[in-house]
């Protein structure tokens, strides 16, 4: 199929990535609220622009700003997080005591 995309090779973490830093819009301080260097996010930020085919983030003298691809793209990326965290968020905690599973 023409432009299938291999969602195994793509880290889907850089999508909160993204969030952080079009929220932030600056790297270091993105790069403290994910708990990453801000060399790592500005390495992550290199992956998404190849993934994405645009630059996404404009470096200024007080931190970056967002292309228009980008803040196109905000409020679905977003979207998909919320809903993947509604996912996990709804998966009922495993008690072993009252478990059926065998091994």
């Amino acid at each position: 199929m023409l432009n299938q995309i291999d969602l195994s090779r793509i880290d889907l973490n850089l999508l909160v990535l993204f969030r952080v830093v079009l929220e932030e819009r600056h790297v270091a301080r993105a790069a403290a609220r994910l708990s990453l260097t801000p060399s790592a996010v500005s390495h992550a930020l290199g992956r998404l622009r190849l993934l994405l085919n645009d630059p996404l983030f404009l470096r200024t003298p007080k931190g970056v700003v967002p292309t228009a691809r980008a803040l196109e793209l905000g409020e679905p990326v977003a979207e998909i997080i919320a809903r993947v965290e509604r996912l996990i968020g709804s998966a009922a905690p495993f008690n072993p005591q009252t478990s059926s599973r065998r091994s």
